[in-house]
């Protein structure tokens, strides 16, 4: 939020992932995203569900459409990129939103070298200027390094469940 001056960041709970295995109920994930997301200009939101959408480049066409003066940057974890050409239309979400991309353990040359990194690579901002991501024009991305929990987010709810079998953590 603080390196590219955005003023809110949405924490958007997919309802469910084909490329992903579920982790326990979208309650359960929402509430648990909302722990994390403990800062008054974060709001983790069930907004596919509310406007009835599946995928990715519909969501944004739809947010787009809701609020045309928004200026939006989609922002994924590195360890999204390997597989990011295998999302419905990634080449189109590529199009329609500027993309920010937070390092994530073990992501590294998968990463850098995936397919969505060369094929937009003349499109890539250095992390210095990432704060001009919110009113470029798509395609437009940068790689950003940030501080990492040791952790993945698959080992954290493993370690929950370790700690309270009888509670789902998401």
């Amino acid at each position: 939020m603080r390196r590219m001056n955005l003023d809110w960041v949405w924490w958007i709970v997919a309802r469910g992932n084909p490329l992903k295995e579920s982790h326990g109920s979208y309650d359960a994930r929402i509430a648990s995203a909302a722990r994390l997301a403990a800062h008054p200009r974060m709001i983790v939101t069930d907004i596919e569900t509310r406007l009835g959408v599946n995928y990715t480049r519909d969501l944004l066409r739809r947010l787009k459409a809701r609020a045309p003066s928004a200026h939006f940057v989609w922002i994924m974890g590195a360890d999204n990129l390997p597989g990011f050409h295998h999302w419905g239309s990634w080449q189109e979400i590529a199009h329609q939103i500027p993309i920010c991309v937070i390092a994530r353990p073990g992501a590294g040359p998968s990463a850098r070298l995936s397919r969505f990194a060369t094929t937009f690579g003349s499109a890539r901002y250095d992390s210095a200027d990432a704060p001009l991501l919110p009113l470029a024009r798509p395609p437009a991305w940068a790689y950003l390094n940030a501080p990492w929990h040791p952790a993945s987010s698959t080992a954290l709810r493993r370690s929950a469940r370790a700690r309270n079998p009888f509670r789902t953590v998401s």
